[in-house]
């Protein structure tokens, strides 16, 4: 969602800030702004549109400012995209910018109107900054942290007032993370932003406010209370965020599976012991006792969940329910139930609010994320973390299939101490495991023929994905996946479920992609849409001597067991969907109306 930069030190604030709003770019934005303090007044560049037009605008303006600045990208949420909806927002001497909703913004703003503070703005963000005005006199965070004391909802915000020699941040379930430099500080809602600068960071917890000088950061709660912070060294390096060669970061990180999975399992796996290595806040006799597992997730990590509800139920002997984080409020929670979150960045707000909900029902909880340090490790009693590096395109890929590797490592570890799965039977699974990265760089070796397919169908105005059993959502995500990149309304389905309405919109325009690696009886449908007129291109295993029968295009994966064939199943309907946009000529990594990191509800 939007993004959030600061900067304080030696150099010029501006180029700075325009260079860290950029590389948040991936996160989708509609408008840009910066405030700048300059000559002891606060200069504000702000506008709907691209950050390289802003950036035109401050040097034709003469490059402004000093040392001390802040920055954001807008997407938009209270108030349509405008110049007079970005921020930073001013009131007298204050600039703030602020990412996530102020739910009672309504009444603030009617009591701030009474008051005689001028509202400039649709948004629900600009009552902050009258606020913080209201209570500033010499001391900045305390005028932030009276401020913050009246406002509902969520926040991560960072201030500059004219008069102060420092900056002040806050956050409240929107991520914020501080960097610390040589004779310098940063602020960005994520850390790619920061790698050019430094490697060392501080992740702000909820309710924590920060006062940020050219070589010091204090940390305070809300009352005042100082609190310690640790500074954590980013083990990835800049060219991890950057495209390495390729067009797009999308078909790098797709590129980048390989190694993301042998990554995620690397020292967790002994194929002595047919055992895995999961540090999990669990004991033993607690995990023996669970009754069920429920997953709660959004988007594509939804998908990865629905594939866990096929995996635990044999691997582990536990039935699975897989719930919308958005609509887990309305639930019940069970006694010996673990409750498991999945979400690539740690910070997605519907998953991190069913959590919390889940933490008050007193059940063990678990969080599968590729961010160290993210909220979502406050709520749970462990964490397994996939090891994917960063993920710039909006659309998820190889923290996707990160996610499945991580799922099949908790499945044989449950197996395991649970007695349901043996030995040999785990030490089989996770010596599959291992050429799975080999398997999928032979899928990435067929991106031409993958390509060509793409662009055979990329006129099509509707497509079809289907799969049974562990291939059913893998159809889903190649749904989403073709919708979220390519614009293409596309629809996921359980081949069973054909003749139960869907068959419907099958005509000869509509291409179905058949996921047809785990047995004969998605041939079926593929005959009821073939009967309908549609091309079926099937995915298939290396020597299946039917499917060519009944499809019009075959790709062959390499034979694996079934739940690993959904990864290679992945990988493929992600090329599909990738040259599909680049046929079509689409921004891949910054689709439109979407963001990477949806941290409010």
């Amino acid at each position: 969602m939007c993004g959030i930069v600061a900067y304080i030190g030696c150099e010029k604030a501006g180029p700075v800030l325009f260079d860290t709003l950029k590389r948040l770019e991936y996160r989708g934005y509609d408008s840009a702004g910066v405030a700048i303090k300059s000559n002891e007044e606060i200069e504000v560049i702000k506008s709907a549109g691209k950050i390289a037009d802003l950036e035109k605008i401050y040097v034709s303006l003469g490059s402004p400012g000093e040392t001390i600045g802040i920055g954001h990208t807008r997407w938009a949420t209270h108030g349509r995209p405008s110049d007079s909806n970005a921020h930073p927002f001013i009131s007298g001497q204050i600039a703030i910018v602020h990412n996530g909703i102020i739910e009672n913004y309504l009444d603030l703003r009617e009591l701030l109107t009474e008051m005689g503070f001028v509202f400039s703005s649709e948004t629900d963000s600009e009552v902050l900054a009258h606020l913080i005005n209201l209570y500033y006199k010499e001391d900045l965070s305390e005028a932030v942290a009276r401020a913050l004391a009246q406002v509902e909802g969520s926040y991560a915000v960072a201030v500059l007032a004219a008069g102060s020699p420092y900056l002040v941040c806050a956050r409240k379930d929107s991520p914020l993370v501080l960097g610390v430099g040589d004779g310098a500080t940063y602020v960005a809602s994520d850390v790619p932003a920061l790698l050019p600068y430094t490697r060392n960071v501080v992740r702000m917890k909820d309710g924590e406010i920060a006062r940020l000088y050219r070589d010091r950061i204090d940390i305070f709660d809300l009352e005042g209370r100082p609190q310690s912070h640790q500074v954590e060294t980013i083990e990835w390096d800049m060219d991890a965020a950057e495209k390495g060669g390729y067009t797009h970061f999308m078909l790098k990180e797709i590129h980048e599976q390989p190694r993301a999975i042998r990554e995620t399992f690397s020292g967790r796996i002994s194929e002595i012991e047919g055992d895995v290595r999961l540090s999990l806040g669990l004991s033993e006799s607690e995990i023996r006792s669970l009754e069920r597992v429920t997953i709660i997730a959004c988007g594509t990590s939804y998908h990865a969940g629905l594939l866990a509800k096929y995996l635990f139920v044999r691997a582990a002997g536990l039935p699975v329910e897989v719930e919308m984080a958005s609509e887990f409020q309305h639930l019940q929670v069970r006694p010996r139930t673990l409750i498991l979150g999945i979400t690539q960045s740690g910070e997605t707000a519907d998953t991190l609010l069913a959590l919390k909900k889940a933490r008050t029902c007193g059940v063990r909880s678990l969080a599968i994320t590729n961010v160290v340090g993210s909220t979502v490790t406050e709520l749970v009693d462990g964490t397994i973390y996939t090891r994917c590096g960063p993920e710039i395109g909006v659309a998820a890929t190889k923290t996707f299939t990160g996610q499945l590797i991580a799922l099949i490592l908790l499945a044989i570890r449950l197996g395991r101490a649970r007695g349901h799965l043996t030995p040999d039977q785990a030490r089989k699974m996770i010596v599959e495991l291992t050429r799975l990265p080999g398997l999928v760089q032979r899928v990435l070796e067929k991106r031409e023929e993958i390509r060509k397919i793409a662009e055979d169908y990329s006129g099509a105005e509707c497509y079809f994905f289907i799969g049974r059993d562990f291939l059913y959502p893998i159809a889903l995500e190649g749904a989403l996946k073709m919708k979220e990149i390519a614009y293409i309304p596309s629809e996921g389905y359980a081949g069973g479920e054909l003749k139960h309405g869907p068959l419907a919109l099958i005509t000869e325009e509509t291409p179905v992609v058949a996921l047809a690696t785990c047995g004969k009886k998605i041939q079926s449908n593929i005959k009821e849409v073939k009967a309908r007129g549609a091309d079926v291109v099937a995915l298939a295993t290396e020597g299946d001597p039917d499917i060519g029968k009944v499809a019009n295009v075959v790709i062959e994966l390499p034979e694996t067991r079934p739940v690993f064939s959904a990864v290679l199943c992945s990988v493929v309907v992600q090329l599909l969907s990738y040259y599909t946009a680049d046929k079509l000529g689409l921004p891949i990594d910054k689709p439109r109306n979407l963001a990477k990191c949806v941290t409010v509800e």
